[in-house]
């Protein structure tokens, strides 16, 4: 196999276990567990390590080792404050860019979402629409960045123990009014609604985060 291709594995996989919290905030990485477990040498390790410590996913500490980094209130602040920069500004400049049909189909499965008796299915509905409109921005460097940010973003969710049930019919009605707007050509109006979901949403990880073991407002 490539050495190229045996750091993207790597990467992927190290990052996967990251993001869902496998590798749990605050806990050292140990070398060969990551060789044994990914299946590669020490090279495409250390490289998909540097590229994470980009990222912010991983702080590489001189003879210390490799700490997956901290969840504190600071790095729920600072998700959110691009969050509210870059979300609405997407709806506003290129929303008018989805076609109706797409929007049709992303409030039906939003509708059925709601009726079901749990939330389930609430965490892939709700990215759906956060990736719909970042993929209709079509822009490399945005994705790059959000992309960076949603993984952050479902760190601190399964971090707190935010419980998929806590706010789904709110999360819901949200998103069909975000949908609703742009159905309508409203897209000021859905950036607002956009940044009233983006609070609310803040609000809720908060408190998760203080309320969970080992949450600190940091």
């Amino acid at each position: 196999m490539a050495k190229d291709t045996l750091k993207d594995r790597a990467y992927a996989i190290i990052k996967e276990k990251i993001i869902d919290c496998t590798y749990a905030p605050a806990t050292f990485l140990v070398e060969s567990e990551l060789m044994q477990q990914v299946g590669a040498s020490r090279t495409p390790i250390r490289e998909a390590l540097n590229k994470l410590e980009q990222e912010n996913l991983v702080r590489i500490l001189p003879k210390r080792g490799v700490l997956v980094s901290e969840i504190t209130m600071r790095t729920l602040d600072e998700v959110y404050e691009v969050r509210f920069l870059v979300e609405p500004y997407i709806v506003r400049t290129y929303a008018h860019l989805l076609a109706r049909e797409a929007l049709a189909a992303e409030r039906e499965q939003v509708e059925k979402s709601a009726a079901l008796p749990t939330g389930l299915q609430l965490h892939r509905v709700d990215n759906d629409l956060h990736q719909m409109l970042l993929n209709v921005a079509g822009n490399a460097y945005l994705r790059a960045m959000m992309d960076n940010i949603y993984g952050q973003n479902n760190r601190i969710r399964v971090f707190s123990g935010q419980k998929v049930d806590s706010r789904r019919i709110e999360t819901c009605r949200e998103h069909m009014e975000i949908l609703d707007l742009l159905l309508a050509g409203e897209y000021e109006r859905a950036a607002g609604a956009m940044t009233r979901h983006l609070e609310n949403s803040k609000a809720t990880a908060v408190r998760a985060l203080l309320a969970a073991p080992g949450g600190r407002a940091l």
